[in-house]
């Protein structure tokens, strides 16, 4: 993009994100934590939010791919994963996790399945994302020499 800033280009990508209804006004109460005494803020709650999705993603597969699915334990963790990506603002991976979240109710262990399936492909695209702001804001933070542009 010509004639615009890193800060302009981090914001028109975190709008695109917001059009594309893949990130929600949850993630502009994260930005805005952000400041000069905490140049990073973002990028370590990104870092963290990975970690826990990562975890939550291994531990549904491992309930899911059982032949004997514990629905109770699998809701714990479809209620983690989506209470993480709710919190940082990631709207179609936490909608698709109330789905999950409905299937476990049901006991229906194929629908799960493909439910998990789209859980998996929003994180994806919400990975893709934040990795996409993370590098930005760490760019900024680098030329700027932490302060807030």
């Amino acid at each position: 993009m010509v004639g615009t800033t890193l800060s302009e280009q981090l914001n028109n990508h975190i709008q695109t994100m917001h059009d594309q209804g893949i990130l929600d006004h949850h993630f502009d109460h994260v930005k805005k934590l952000q400041n000069e005494g905490n140049p990073q803020f973002v990028v370590r709650v990104i870092s963290m939010f990975f970690n826990d999705a990562e975890t939550g993603i291994a531990q549904i597969t491992s309930f899911l791919n059982s032949d004997d699915v514990d629905f109770a334990k699998t809701i714990n963790y479809v209620h983690q994963l989506k209470g993480c990506s709710s919190s940082i603002g990631g709207q179609r991976m936490a909608l698709a996790c109330s789905e999950l979240r409905n299937a476990c109710d049901d006991r229906d262990k194929q629908r799960c399945l493909e439910i998990f399936e789209r859980v998996k492909q929003e994180y994806s695209t919400l990975q893709e994302c934040f990795n996409t702001i993370s590098q930005m804001e760490r760019t900024i933070a680098n030329e700027t020499g932490g302060r807030q542009p």
